[in-house]
Parts: C-alpha cells; structure tokens; sequence
C-alpha cells in the first residue's frame, strides 16, 4: 500500500517531467527559430553577392552589346536602309528578351529557400508525434 509521502513522489516526478518536456520543447523551438535566422542570413548574404556580381557583369555585357547592335544596324542600313535595319533589330531584341524572361521567371518558381530549416522542423515533428502515439 502505498504511503502518502510516495504518492507525492510519484505526483513530483509526473510534474517535473512535464516540467522537463516542456523545457525541452521550448529549447527545440528556440532552436529552430535560430537556425531560420542563420539560414534566412546566409541566404540574404548569397543573393547579396550574387546580384552585384550579375550588375557588374550585365553592365559590362550592355555596353558591349550595345555597340555591336550599333556596328550591325550600320551595317544593315547599306542592305536595307537604316530604319528597317535598326527595326529589324529592335524586333529581334524584344523576341529573345521575353523569351529569356519567361525562362528566368519559370526557373524563379522552383526555387525553394531555407530547405535545412524546413527539413529539421519536419523531422522534429515527425519526432515528437511518433513518441506521442
């Protein structure tokens, strides 16, 4: 038969587990949420990097570009005259620009950022529901 100092250990023991589970809980959570911030910080950071170097180099590439369409629609102009010339080119540049932008635009769509925290959350939750049932 139980005594009545044993069944106040049984009932401290319940509630500093729940304590403990709770705690744990709370510092899993505070974790997760530590690693979207690092994650969402490195992630910044890359895109950061990225759009400057594609600035910089889209810049140098325009220019470039730009006096070969000038070379070619001078060239053009001799054949069929300058406005045709520099029409026809205009219309050859809108037809790969939006082509290269709906390919940009469909490539953005698959794009899927913070994969590890999404992947520790679901583990973490697969986790703590498996251990529940």
């Amino acid at each position: 038969m139980a005594t009545l100092d044993e069944g106040d250990e049984r009932g401290d023991g319940i509630i500093s587990l729940v304590k403990e589970t709770a705690s744990g809980i709370g510092q899993l959570v505070a974790d997760h949420i530590r690693l979207a911030r690092i994650e969402m910080t490195a992630d910044a950071k890359s895109y950061a990097r990225d759009i400057g170097m594609l600035l910089a180099g889209g810049f140098i590439v325009a220019v470039g570009y730009g006096l070969a369409c000038i070379a070619a629609g001078t060239a053009l102009a001799r054949v069929i005259g300058a406005p045709f010339a520099f029409a026809a080119l205009a219309l050859l540049h809108i037809v790969a620009g939006a082509i290269a932008l709906g390919l940009i635009v469909g490539r953005m769509k698959h794009i899927h950022l913070m994969q590890g925290t999404k992947q520790e959350v679901s583990r973490s939750v697969s986790a703590l529901t498996t251990r529940s049932h």
